[in-house]
């Protein structure tokens, strides 16, 4: 098996598919049980200390077993390795799925467990009806998923750390390719934990950040920006993005991981409100997960398109590159900048006024 690679049969393939669910519940369970550590720790484990480590008896640590080493997350060295019987977590599990690694899924799998998945079931009668019919799974006030979370706070803390997880992930490559030294105040629109305005504002240590989102969320978002120096240019505004003026004396605004969230109607007005509230010269950066533009991938775009219909707001997808150009021209900028390839299938729009 070749290092980044898994290679398995069309028959495999076609099991994963089917029992995707009991795949996934292998996965959250070594996770659970922190399974990966403590193999890391000890250079591998028998079924017998494994049962031990995680405080089961010897039958299901061997499912458990059993099945994490068939999805190629664990492995059994040869028996000339002087690891024999043991079991040792495979490179994948090394690069994405130890606490201790910099590409650590956790938190994205704790979004799938406790948020996203009971809601799939409904993927067929969303489409039908063309709303998010899985809503129904959370209980609360409003039609959307962000709303309903602010009568959970603790599935709402859940479902920001992974946004922010992935932010911090991703955000390394706008400040890589784009640079804001000209921009002298921004608004982060739905800026959730405020992981992308903190570390704009420490790159940029002239440069005023306002986060706009729902209260709740703001608040989560002061409490990571407590930092003394960075307060005095750290903002956080509750407000309505359909509902509420955006707040004023702002030069540029970050659209940052919302295009997914909306129809292209929607996004082509929310545009031109952002349009509408920056002065002459003023920009707008559309940041975004995309697919690409032939409509055919990536998988990661294939698989999280159904979560916007059947949960988020029961009209979004992962959109293309090219959808995202359009709409800015459509809300009115007249000079747009396209910047692609920025990974983790990541694309940037930068409209200019």
């Amino acid at each position: 098996m070749a290092s980044g690679s898994i290679t398995i049969s069309e028959a495999d393939y076609v099991r994963i598919l089917v029992h995707g669910t009991t795949a996934f519940e292998l996965l959250r369970s070594a996770l659970e049980f922190e399974l990966f550590e403590k193999l890391d720790a000890a250079d591998g484990m028998t079924v017998d200390e494994v049962a031990e480590a995680i405080g089961v008896e010897r039958q299901p640590a061997r499912i458990l077993l059993l099945g994490l080493a068939s999805l190629r997350l664990l492995e059994k060295p040869d028996p000339d390795s002087g690891l024999e019987g043991k079991y040792v977590n495979s490179a994948v599990v090394k690069r994405k799925l130890l606490r201790s690694s910099p590409r650590y899924l956790g938190p994205l799998v704790d979004i799938q467990a406790d948020v996203i998945n009971a809601s799939l079931v409904d993927f067929a009668e969303s489409m039908r009806q063309n709303t998010n019919v899985g809503l129904r799974h959370i209980e609360g006030p409003g039609t959307t998923l962000y709303e309903r979370l602010t009568a959970h706070p603790k599935l709402q803390e859940v479902f920001y750390a992974n946004m922010g997880d992935a932010s911090k992930k991703a955000f390394s490559q706008v400040l890589d390719n784009y640079d804001f030294s000209g921009l002298k105040h921004v608004i982060d629109i739905g800026g959730g934990d405020g992981t992308n305005s903190i570390e704009l504002a420490r790159r940029y240590p002239n440069l005023e950040v306002t986060v706009f989102d729902q209260e709740s969320v703001t608040r989560i978002a002061a409490r990571r920006g407590e930092d003394a120096e960075l307060s005095k240019r750290l903002h956080f505004h509750p407000g309505d993005l359909f509902r509420d003026p955006l707040p004023e004396g702002a030069d540029g605004i970050l659209f940052f991981h919302i295009f997914e969230i909306w129809s292209l109607e929607r996004n082509t007005e929310l545009l031109r409100k952002c349009y509408d509230a920056l002065p002459a010269g003023g920009t707008c950066l559309v940041y975004n997960f995309v697919s690409n533009d032939a409509g055919t991938g990536s998988m990661s775009a294939g698989l999280v398109s159904p979560y916007f219909l059947t949960l988020a707001s029961g009209e979004g997808m992962t959109y293309s590159p090219s959808d995202m150009e359009r709409a800015v021209r459509d809300a009115g900028f007249a000079r747009v900048e396209r910047y692609d390839d920025l990974g983790f299938s990541h694309s940037l729009v930068v409209g200019h006024k």
